[in-house]
């Protein structure tokens, strides 16, 4: 059965989006899978062993940010499942949506981040790269906005 993803990390933008993946599960009447992804290149320094012991840390904060936000949308009614995935944050997404036939994907944007009116900012941008990508509709929730967020359309 196709599912509902929500890439989240921590934070007031994936609080959003998690609060909007819920509702639109509802709504499609779909499981929810809850996805997040540790990305060691975003990590600084040569030493490997450092590298190595950093990583093993963010998945377990991963793993301990998953399990709350899974009690969450349990709580609020979603049938839910977590994933925690090691890599490239873009090229895991789209494995993920492939892989599970995923009938949309909600990203949470960052507070305050740039116009979220003409969409040209980081995470709209990547929405629609994702959305180009896959065939996949995404919406793309900000802390500022109410649960509706803001869906792209194929045009």
């Amino acid at each position: 059965m196709t599912c509902v993803v929500c890439a989240t990390r921590g934070g007031e933008g994936s609080a959003a989006a998690r609060l909007r993946a819920i509702q639109i599960a509802s709504e499609l009447d779909r499981p929810l899978l809850l996805l997040m992804v540790v990305d060691p290149e975003v990590l600084e320094g040569d030493h490997p062993g450092i590298r190595t012991a950093l990583v093993r840390e963010l998945e377990w904060t991963g793993r301990s940010l998953l399990h709350l936000a899974h009690a969450r949308a349990a709580q609020a009614g979603a049938r839910v499942e977590t994933q925690l995935r090691t890599g490239r944050v873009r090229d895991e997404i789209l494995q993920v949506l492939r892989e599970r036939n995923a009938a949309r994907l909600v990203l949470g944007a960052p507070r305050g981040s740039s116009a979220n009116v003409f969409g040209d900012d980081e995470i709209e941008r990547f929405a629609a790269e994702v959305q180009a990508a896959t065939g996949v509709e995404v919406t793309v929730a900000r802390p500022e906005q109410p649960a509706s967020g803001r869906r792209l359309v194929a045009g």
